[in-house]
């Protein structure tokens, strides 16, 4: 089995009962309509709506329209794992994918269309002329990229979204908040307080949504800003403790030590030896 498979409809004639439960699929209807069920439920996709089917997910009696124009992407699950990105959208993500497959691409955002257009558009031709070597880390990357797009999307819809997914809504809330200020504060009571919402809520919220207590996000979002600030070979420790108000040096260093498992020195040096200090 391949690890990956691309057509284009309607010039290719594809039978997706031969794909379900081997690959995770996803469509990008540039014109028309898809219509399928998902949990009972009719479903229709239209022009520059993007379609996710995670593998496991059932789908039923998908249909096209006689206009449609749609191009769709196969990944294996091994591929997917190999190249998808670690964010902190990666689980509640999917997770929303499953309920909603079905993006839509807004009409007054062109760069978000065409983010997604282009990216279908290099896998398409990248596999309708083959390279002799690369292709796999090429498409894998591809794909890499798409998967971000996705999370954009995800994150600007839940973030708008009505109160019928309200555990999801506040989960994007705090994340776009531990993203932004994980410099200052990094315990989760200050982001409850600051989302209105009680330290308990917001820890069974996040192990819900993501397996992973709300600590972790937090200290996933100020481990990449510490990565940042101590690849700056020239900024003093003491000016990193400072801004990122920390009580203390030793504060500072402990918690670079618990974070990135190892101290501030010695990450300094780890860079110093790959030549990844500027």
């Amino acid at each position: 089995m391949k690890d990956y498979l691309f057509y284009n409809i309607p010039k290719d004639s594809v039978d997706f009962s031969q794909f379900r439960g081997h690959y995770n699929i996803y469509l990008l209807c540039r014109k028309g309509r898809v219509c399928f069920h998902q949990s009972n439920k009719e479903i229709e996709a239209r022009e520059w709506d993007f379609v996710v089917w995670p593998r496991l997910k059932r789908y039923d009696s998908i249909s096209f329209s006689e206009d449609v124009e749609a191009e769709v992407f196969l990944v294996s699950d091994y591929f997917l794992d190999l190249y998808k990105p670690e964010t902190a959208w990666d689980i509640p993500g999917f997770k929303y994918l499953k309920e909603h497959p079905v993006l839509h691409l807004e009409e007054d955002d062109f760069e978000e269309r065409e983010h997604i257009g282009s990216i279908f558009r290099q896998i398409g031709y990248r596999l309708e002329y083959p390279q002799l070597v690369f292709e796999e880390e090429i498409i894998g990357n591809l794909l890499r990229v798409m998967l971000y797009d996705i999370w954009c999307i995800v994150d600007r819809t839940v973030l708008v979204t009505d109160n019928s997914d309200l555990p999801l809504k506040h989960f994007g809330d705090f994340l776009y908040e531990a993203q932004h200020d994980c410099g200052e504060k990094r315990d989760v009571a200050s982001y409850a307080k600051m989302m209105e919402l009680t330290p308990k809520y917001l820890t069974e919220l996040s192990n819900q949504v993501t397996g992973r207590p709300a600590s972790n996000w937090i200290d996933y979002y100020a481990a990449r800003l510490l990565r940042k600030e101590l690849s700056a070979k020239d900024v003093p420790f003491t000016d990193i403790a400072e801004k990122m108000k920390f009580s203390s040096l030793p504060a500072f260093s402990r918690y670079v030590k618990r974070v990135l498992g190892c101290s501030p020195t010695e990450y300094r040096e780890s860079l110093k030896h790959k030549g990844k200090l500027y």
